[in-house]
Parts: C-alpha cells; sequence; structure tokens
C-alpha cells in the first residue's frame, strides 16, 4: 500500500487503518484515496486504538518509574538508556530527554490519528456507527489530553490538522483551557448518548458508555476541589459505573473478579476492565513489550526468553507496603516477583536482580511479543476513587466503606470499620495506601500522588529511605515541585523558541 504524510502540530501523522482491536497488524494509507466508506472510516477508528501501543511504550516511565513504587535495577552503569532511565527515577530529567519526548510524540500522533477520524464522519451514513466513531474518537483524544495536561501542565490544543507554518507559531493552551476541552467531548458523548452501555463481544476491547464515564469521572476528580458541584458528580458517575451490568453491580469482593485472574492472559477482557490498551502475540505486530522490558537481566531465559532490560523494578518501598497488609495479601505476589527458578542449577535465585515486575511478565515465544493486556482504566480503580471522592465530601459512611472494604476482602486482607475509620483523614490514609496497593505498576501512583499534591515530599521520603540509593557515589537529591511536571522536549522549543519551557527546565 502507499502511504502519505502531511504536518500536523509536531507530529507527521501517518494514517492507519486496522480490521479488529487485537486480530490483526494495521497498515498505512494514503488517507484521501482510501475512506471512502464507513467501514473504511472504522479502519481508521481501529489506528488511534493501535497507536495507544506507542503511548504504552513509555508511560510506565513517566509515571510508575517516577513515583516510589518503580525504580532501576542497578548503579554504575554508563549507558545511555540507562542514563535515560536514571534521569526518570530519580527526578534529573533534561529537556533532551529521549523518552520524554518519544512519549510527548506518540499521544500527539494519537490525538492527529483522532482528529483524523473526525474529519471523515461525514461519509458514514449510518447514524449509530456515525455517532459511534465520533465518540471513540472523541474518548481516545480526552484520554491522551488527560495525560499531556497532568504530565506537562499547559500544552498544545489541536482539534484538526493544521498547516506547519501555524504550528510553527503555536502556543501552549492553559490547564484550564485543555481541561475545558476534555470535559467538553466526553460531556458531549455522554449527554448524546453516542455510545452503548457495554460493546457486543465481537468489539470487546472498544470504549463504550462505561469507559466514557469512568475517565470523566477521574478528570473531575482531578481537576476540581470537593467544593465544586462538578467534583460530587464524578462520585455519581463512579456509582453509576459501578452499579451497571457491565461490571456486575458488586457488593462485596467475592462478586469482583479474583485479583490473579483480572490480568490472567486467558480471561482478557472480564468484568473487571473498562478499558484497557489490548495486545496480541503471534508475531503479527500487535504483542506486548513489557514482559521483556520488565523481567529482570541476565536471568537466562529463565523468566522469559530473549532480552530482558529489568526496567520498572518494584522498590523496597512497595513491597514493604504490601507486607504492612498481612501476610494474607494477595496482591504482592500477583504484581512482584521477588526469585525466580534457574532450570539449569535447580535452584531458586534469590539475591542479585532477581526482582522484577510481575504481572505483565508472561512466557513468549518471540521476545518482545507478549499477550497482556494493559488496564488503563478497572473496577477497582473507581471503586477506591469513588470512596475518595465520596469521604472528601461528606465523610466516612458506610456506603463508601463497603466499596473500600470490597478491594481489601478480595486483597485477602483485613477490612475496616467506622470505628477504625471515624474521620476524613484516617478514611483517606486508608484509600490512598489502598490504591497503591490495588493498582500498582498500572501507571496509576503518580497521578495519584499529583492529584493528592502530594507527589515531592512522598518522592524524597522514598528517596531518602530506599537503601537502593545509597550505593551511588554521589548524593541522590531533593527533587522540588517543579520537578513532578516534564519538561517541554527541546524539539519543540527549536521548532518555535517563543514557546514557554516549564519552570526550572
Amino acid at each position: 500500500m502507499k502511504k502519505i504524510n502531511y504536518t500536523g502540530w509536531l507530529v507527521m501523522l501517518l494514517l492507519v487503518g486496522a480490521c479488529n482491536l487485537d486480530k490483526y497488524p494495521y497498515s498505512e494509507v494514503a488517507a484521501d484515496k482510501y475512506v471512502k466508506d464507513a467501514s473504511s472510516v472504522n479502519n481508521l477508528v481501529m489506528g488511534c486504538y493501535n497507536s495507544l501501543h506507542d503511548v504504552m511504550y513509555y508511560e510506565w516511565a513517566m509515571t510508575e518509574l517516577r513515583s516510589d513504587n518503580g525504580r532501576m535495577y542497578a548503579t554504575g552503569s554508563s549507558a545511555s538508556t540507562t542514563k535515560l532511565v536514571e534521569q526518570l527515577d530519580q527526578g534529573t530529567i533534561v529537556a533532551e530527554h529521549q523518552w520524554v519526548e518519544n512519549y510527548w510524540s506518540a499521544c500527539y500522533a494519537t490525538i492527529a490519528r483522532a482528529n483524523n477520524v473526525l474529519s471523515y464522519l461525514d461519509i458514514v451514513a449510518d447514524e449509530t456507527l456515525r455517532n459511534q466513531y465520533e465518540a471513540e474518537a472523541l474518548f481516545l483524544r480526552s484520554l491522551e489530553y488527560f495525560n499531556l495536561v497532568r504530565l506537562w501542565g499547559p500544552v498544545f490544543i489541536v482539534t484538526s490538522k493544521i498547516p506547519s507554518e501555524v504550528a510553527r507559531n503555536m502556543q501552549r493552551s492553559t490547564v484550564e483551557e485543555v481541561y475545558g476541552l476534555i470535559e467538553s467531548d466526553l460531556e458531549t458523548i455522554l449527554d448524546n448518548q453516542l455510545l452503548p452501555e457495554q460493546m457486543a463481544d465481537a468489539d470487546k476491547g472498544r470504549a463504550d458508555r462505561n469507559a466514557v464515564k469512568a475517565l470523566l469521572a477521574k478528570v473531575y476528580a482531578t481537576h476540581y476541589s470537593s467544593a465544586d458541584a462538578r467534583y460530587a458528580q464524578a462520585a455519581r458517575l463512579c456509582k453509576e459505573v459501578l452499579e451497571s451490568a457491565a461490571v456486575g453491580n458488586p457488593q462485596t469482593g467475592a462478586d469482583l473478579v479474583p485479583y490473579d485472574k483480572i490480568f490472567d492472559i486467558s480471561n482478557e477482557m472480564n468484568k473487571e476492565i473498562i478499558f484497557a490498551a489490548r495486545y496480541l502475540s503471534g508475531n503479527v505486530g500487535l504483542g506486548s513489550p513489557f514482559g521483556n522490558m520488565f523481567a529482570p537481566v541476565n536471568n537466562g531465559a529463565n523468566v522469559i526468553i530473549g532480552a530482558s532490560l529489568g526496567y520498572n523494578t518494584p522498590s523496597d518501598n512497595v513491597i514493604s507496603a504490601y507486607e504492612t497488609r498481612g501476610n494474607g495479601e494477595k496482591r504482592l505476589d500477583v504484581n512482584i516477583a521477588r526469585k525466580y527458578y534457574n532450570s539449569t542449577t535447580r535452584e531458586w535465585v534469590t539475591t542479585g536482580n532477581c526482582r522484577y515486575c510481575k504481572k505483565y511478565t508472561n512466557p513468549v515465544s518471540t521476545q518482545y511479543d507478549g499477550e497482556s493486556d494493559w488496564p488503563v482504566i478497572r473496577v477497582g480503580d473507581i471503586a477506591l476513587l469513588y470512596a475518595e471522592v465520596t469521604n472528601e465530601l461528606s465523610g466516612p459512611s458506610d456506603d463508601n466503606l463497603k466499596y473500600l472494604n470490597m478491594i481489601s476482602e478480595r486483597a485477602g486482607v483485613p477490612g475496616y470499620t467506622l470505628a477504625d475509620l471515624s474521620n476524613r483523614y484516617d478514611f483517606r490514609e486508608a484509600v490512598r495506601n489502598e490504591r497503591r496497593l490495588e493498582l500498582a505498576f498500572e501507571n496509576q501512583r503518580w497521578f495519584d500522588l499529583l492529584r493528592w499534591g502530594i507527589a515531592a515530599p512522598t518522592v524524597n521520603n522514598y528517596l531518602k529511605s530506599e537503601s537502593f540509593y545509597s550505593e551511588y557515589s554521589y548524593t541522590v537529591n531533593e527533587i522540588a515541585d517543579w520537578q513532578t511536571l516534564l519538561p517541554i522536549p527541546v524539539s519543540v522549543i527549536n521548532i518555535n523558541p517563543e514557546i514557554a519551557q516549564n519552570t526550572g527546565y
């Protein structure tokens, strides 16, 4: 097939088509010649979903690695890639950081593809399909802008193709303007009922109304204080999702998908999953790379075949947080491996670089070709967000305690009583701790720390207490509040030197 590119905001967009969400690789096509009917527009929508792979490839590094959950695996390496990991791990990021630029570009590539879908909607004669494609594009665009605004603050709003001379003179929009776009797009989907509450089995993985409600709830809870009416709307949206037939209206932990089954590759798109980035092994170009990226280095194929990079190594701090919850804690061994079996020596390796993030590390036939989907929004997230928001609004209650205990019960750890959590502060701390343990290594921890306004002090306490950092020949410094935002990539500044860089870079 032929391919064409055009100039958008700092990306050269390769227009993408695909036949199914996680079943076939995409093709690069000339859109103006190709998009002639609803089927071809659908293929462009599939291209938007597939572009999430480029986003997710770096998102763990922008989030988990910068938090107190993950760290680099070893000190003392001078390799260029190790230095990239070290900067993110220790908050010493520079504007030339290649992974930061790659993540920025991947987010804007997805936005550009979504905008492209919106420009072809008139071709779709069937109103139901037209509404669906519009909503899916708006949802995916909103998801990427939500990540961008939280990680960078003011960013560039692009809602259509723009010529290069316009792009070169654009300025960053304010945080309020970016949130305004996100909220408007998601509210449009819900107000006009552009999506069904649940997709048919053949379309599992495509965004539905529950995914939109859940994302909008997270947006409201992040953007507004408890004094704002839209903060209360976050609770309402969470409750609607939790009570829907699609997730089974759980009342206790027994009603939820068992924790180890959430991430089981034989149980994909189960009721726990509200939205996920989907992957497919089999050498079709859609496999997950994270098993190889996260497996411990030099494991001799005892953990996984092929490269093993040791990225996103679990910290002592997060392991201790699990252990504090008690011996019954089921999530630790699902999320983290602290040893592996050497089939040659027939011994367990328990020292050195044997620790790794386990939940995405499944056997592969070819390196970087795993099957594991990556959950973006799931029931545990929304149940705990509901408990958090309602506590901030009106304090502890039987209602929000039910959802907190639901997650604890599934995890196999003791629940709470209202006597245990009799005030907002104690309830808040319990929810925050549960969110960390429930959602570890799902790219939620950093965003939670930002939402709570405690990112810098939490990371600084971690850097001081984690024994790993004492191995360095230099002092690992505390981070300041300005370092919680990423730098605008230097390549962007080079195109337009008038663009304001984030403070400190």
